[in-house]
């Protein structure tokens, strides 16, 4: 039933960008007036594919560099060097020992290269660090991805100010329709024979889904992998319902792959213990700390870091956890997600 797998993951952009018009247009004028341009909005509504196109916009108009960054738990050094790794006109070996300044300077010398456009993506945590401060002072455009865009602005920090709060574009959840027709689409493209959905099934996923695309392309994948697993020709309606679980358990993999190596610890921590309070959850940190961070570029982080790591977890559906810090216990969502990490 599925010709095309690549159509319903995450990075793929083969796709037409549909119902983002009237933000195209703006983000547009916006980048062309300004140094710096903050794109907004839930999980789920195309934020990152958003990007890319504008990107491709620009492009038609007069070449451009670019470099597109997952900031995620990054620091000040590792986010200027992962932008100097990704930059078509960056050394082709960036090597974790170069030094930051030196780091700096060939970023300078990439940007007056050509024109460039740095996305970044996941910039959460970015006001935490100086990187918005340094990209900012090299000729650069700098397109930042977030989910609040008010509690970002607020925890920025930039001496000489920012060109942020007057460039800054809301992307919001489809309507139900232009949802369904973005599930056309892919059913078009990822599906040997797009008919084996009808319309009003798709009206449906994209009602239950309450107009986040991801989840919605991933309830289409779900459905299908269920038909063709029960024998199918078509989409069935109760292969929409049985696919459901598959969807989430996809999009929780997914979510997780997408995170960085401290958030992947303390999943492997919650997810073998089930439910573990915060107390063991720190004690067992430490003992696997040196194990699990033997051989990779990041450190073990104290307990406060380990806490603030957490919001995106459960943002991701990965783990939950009520109440006041002191008596917290932290669950595993779905225990059929397994951590890609593993604990000695």
């Amino acid at each position: 039933m599925i010709a095309d797998p690549q159509v319903f993951d995450d990075g793929y952009d083969g796709v037409e960008l549909l119902h983002r018009g009237g933000e195209m247009d703006e983000v547009l004028r916006r980048i062309a007036a300004t140094d710096g341009v903050l794109i907004s909005g839930p999980s789920g509504v195309g934020k990152t594919l958003f990007a890319r196109k504008v990107i491709d916009e620009l492009g038609r108009v007069e070449p451009v560099a670019h470099a597109h960054v997952n900031c995620l738990g990054k620091t000040t050094a590792a986010v200027l060097r992962a932008v100097l790794e990704d930059h078509p006109y960056g050394p082709d070996d960036v090597r974790q020992t170069m030094a930051t300044d030196t780091v700096r300077d060939e970023l300078q010398a990439a940007t007056e290269e050509r024109e460039t456009v740095i996305v970044l993506d996941e910039g959460d945590d970015l006001p935490e660090t100086d990187a918005v401060g340094e990209l900012l002072e090299l000729d650069a455009k700098l397109i930042a991805i977030t989910h609040d865009k008010r509690r970002w602005l607020s925890r920025l920090d930039v001496d000489d100010g920012h060109p942020f709060d007057r460039g800054t574009i809301s992307l919001g959840r489809y309507g139900v329709d232009e949802l369904t027709e973005i599930l056309e689409r892919r059913a078009r493209q990822g599906f040997h024979h797009p008919d084996v959905i009808t319309r009003g099934q798709l009206e449906y996923i994209a009602d239950e889904v309450a107009g986040v695309a991801r989840n919605g392309i991933q309830r289409l994948w779900g459905a299908a992998v269920e038909a063709r697993d029960r024998g199918h020709v078509r989409i069935h309606d109760e292969d929409i319902e049985r696919g459901e679980e598959r969807a989430w358990r996809r999009i929780r993999e997914l979510n997780l792959e997408s995170l960085p190596t401290h958030h992947q610890v303390l999943y492997a921590i919650v997810h073998e213990a089930g439910a573990i309070s915060g107390d063991r959850l720190h004690e067992r940190y430490e003992e696997v700390a040196a194990d699990v961070y033997h051989g990779t570029a990041a450190q073990p982080i104290g307990r406060r870091a380990r806490r603030e790591k957490f919001p995106k977890l459960r943002e991701y559906d990965l783990v939950e956890y009520e109440g006041p810090t002191r008596s917290r216990v932290y669950e595993v969502a779905d225990p059929d997600v397994e951590p890609k990490v593993d604990l000695p």
